[in-house]
């Protein structure tokens, strides 16, 4: 008897021990925290979309909220925006609405309404309101967030300097600043909380490009400050460079605010003046060039604000024509007849290949956000877009893509 209770001591004893040793082991989570996340056995997911002014405040929570209720199904890694989170030359509705709901937007009058003209109380409290109402609904769901620069960010008093210092958090987070730090090992350089930048992530290299400044002002010899800057397309070739010696990087996949020369939504996007068309046209072959090799490339742009796919299908990328979406549905005033709001989900296969669908978000998609005015909910889910005889100018505007002739593109 007393032999078998000192045996069934002993069991419980190491039972106790192992159950207490292992309370000081650190957990799963801490142990994946590094900058490539463990690879994926299967398929994995991550939502990408951009321009989130004037109704962003209503539609990002609801896309943070329709990823979130999704997780089960399909549980996306990251939400990536495409850039232009205010609107900075004038006063967002929701902003606007939110302080007296009876303040009328852009659609409901003129443009020029009084209470819409910026001021300095709005550009002050713009980025922080981005922040409070549109990330932070992220975070709460337990999504990162991966945050990329467009024109409005750049709109004056706003810079690029400002943008970078007001969104440190992001532009340094952990994943990308593992990333600058091995790519000085193979001697690509980055500033530290730049706007262009990338991360690798399930054998998946993302990257994003600043193309914020593209220019207002033409001539036939390029301004190397406008669109893509010299040292950007320089550090962008030897990033590429670096994914083709790197036989565990299939897939490239790029993001920026204006779409590449020759798309489909050519009258706003890179090709307008020859500064930011030469500089597109380069990156473009640049990619392709990769692309030609084996790499699996994909490119995403917002600016114009609705949802196009194959944009890069045009009668100059025949033959050479790189999966292209714009997908800026976040919020801003759409420039089609029909509001469309929502993501696209893009599935990463385990070859390295993509299948994406979009997400639409309505007025009936649930949100974190408490209260909502009526009269704000109305105008962004009837009247946030483009008047019938705007739509129609833009679309008698004669085809102004430069051409390398005209551009005298090196």
């Amino acid at each position: 008897m007393n032999y078998m209770r000192s045996i069934v001591l002993v069991v419980c004893c190491a039972m106790l021990f192992g159950s207490w040793a292992k309370s000081f082991q650190p957990s799963a989570a801490a142990i994946g925290e590094e900058n490539e996340a463990p690879a994926a056995a299967g398929n994995w997911y991550f939502a990408v979309s951009g321009d989130s002014r004037d109704c962003g405040d209503v539609i990002m929570p609801r896309i943070a909220q329709s990823i979130a209720d999704d997780r089960k199904k399909t549980p996306v890694e990251f939400y990536w925006h495409l850039g232009d989170l205010r609107a900075i030359y004038r006063v967002d509705c929701d902003m606007a609405k939110r302080k007296n709901p009876q303040t009328k937007c852009a659609w409901e009058g003129s443009p020029g309404h009084k209470d819409l003209e910026k001021n300095d109380r709005y550009v002050a409290s713009a980025w922080f309101d981005y922040i409070a109402n549109e990330i932070r609904p992220f975070e709460k769901a337990g999504v990162p967030f991966v945050l990329g620069i467009g024109n409005h960010e750049v709109i004056p008093p706003k810079s690029r300097i400002e943008f970078q210092q007001e969104f440190k958090e992001w532009l340094t987070q952990k994943s990308i600043q593992q990333q600058r730090q091995l790519d000085r090992t193979k001697n690509i350089p980055s500033k530290d909380g730049d706007t262009y930048f990338h991360f690798v992530r399930n054998k998946v290299d993302f990257i994003y490009l600043d193309n914020s400044d593209p220019g207002d002002k033409d001539s036939a010899v390029p301004d190397p400050s406008r669109g893509f800057s010299l040292e950007q397309l320089k550090w962008l070739e030897q990033v590429l460079q670096a994914d083709l010696a790197e036989p565990s990087v299939k897939t490239i996949i790029v993001g920026m605010h204006a779409a590449l020369p020759y798309s489909k939504s050519r009258d706003h996007a890179m090709d307008n003046t020859c500064s930011s068309f030469c500089s597109g046209v380069k990156a473009y072959d640049l990619l392709a060039k990769v692309r030609s090799q084996g790499k699996n490339i994909y490119v995403f742009a917002s600016h114009s604000h609705y949802f196009e796919e194959d944009i890069y299908n045009s009668t100059e990328h025949q033959g050479n024509v790189i999966p292209g979406w714009i997908i800026g549905t976040a919020g801003a005033e759409q420039y089609r007849q029909q509001i469309r709001y929502g993501y696209l989900l893009v599935r990463v296969e385990p070859n390295g290949t993509i299948v994406t669908s979009f997400k639409d978000v309505g007025r009936n998609t649930s949100s974190v956000v408490p209260e909502e005015s009526p009269q704000l909910l109305d105008y962004c889910f009837e009247r946030n877009r483009e008047d019938e005889k705007t739509t129609q100018q833009k679309k008698n505007i004669p085809n102004n893509v430069k051409d390398q002739h005209f551009c005298k593109c090196k």
